[in-house]
């Protein structure tokens, strides 16, 4: 499990644990179970998300991705970003959405299933801090869906919110020069999670006051960063893995 820590100072702390590219294996979800579970008993508060493509490749079917959808309920998942898996099938898309417990965030579609089978962001408060989550999509949009350059999403999405009390966090199916340029943008700290593998980023890295941090490393790995919320924002250099 890799781990990256990221401070504000002074500091309450958010824990975030994510997985990534599950790729429908449901042989990993009794071990990925355990771990989230004693995770949660050691972080009760922790936000918990997957960055997509859980419910298999390609088409994913009538039936694809709902054990995982009901196992990410009993492990209360905060949200999800709908990867290419999820995109394929509108059918399948709308099912996982309606029996999970937990958002599907795509605020760079538009379309007749926004605020059906996905929504554009999600609002949590932390004492004088709100956490903005939003969900960078699989740029392959369901049926009767299409795409929304992420910037302008990004900046719709984020319109009436201050900075400086403000943390968005980004589920992202996008590349690594969208990323870049999402941490770039504006005066919003952000924390940039990413859900596709990209070739030389295997390591959080910092950008400004933001963050990218890399898709977990498939079915067996929980992605891990520790934030403290409030003041300005810190990078911590090192690198913590556990097994």
């Amino acid at each position: 499990m890799s781990k990256a820590k990221v401070s504000w100072q002074p500091s309450s702390k958010l824990e975030i644990r994510y997985t990534s590219n599950i790729g429908g294996d449901l042989e990993a979800l009794p071990y990925l179970a355990t771990v989230i579970k004693q995770q949660r008993v050691q972080y009760p508060e922790m936000l918990l998300f997957d960055t997509g493509s859980f419910s298999g490749p390609g088409c994913p079917g009538p039936h694809s991705g709902e054990p995982h959808v009901k196992v990410y309920n009993h492990l209360q998942y905060t949200a999800v970003v709908p990867g290419r898996a999820e995109a394929m099938d509108t059918k399948a898309l709308k099912k996982m959405a309606r029996i999970a417990d937990f958002p599907f965030l795509a605020t760079n579609w538009r379309g007749i299933g926004e605020g059906d089978y996905f929504t554009n962001r999600q609002v949590i408060e932390r004492g004088e801090e709100k956490i903005v989550i939003l969900g960078m999509a699989c740029p392959e949009t369901p049926k009767d869906t299409e795409t929304v350059p992420a910037i302008q999403s990004l900046d719709e999405a984020l319109k009436g919110f201050d900075p400086a009390d403000t943390v968005v966090i980004i589920l992202s199916q996008l590349d690594g020069n969208q990323n870049l340029a999402l941490a770039k943008h504006g005066n919003f700290t952000k924390i940039i999670i990413g859900g596709v593998t990209i070739t030389g980023l295997d390591q959080t890295m910092s950008v400004g006051n933001s963050l990218i941090a890399p898709a977990s490393d498939g079915p067996k790995s929980l992605g891990s960063l520790t934030v403290n919320l409030g003041g300005n924002l810190k990078v911590n250099k090192e690198e913590e893995s556990a097994e």
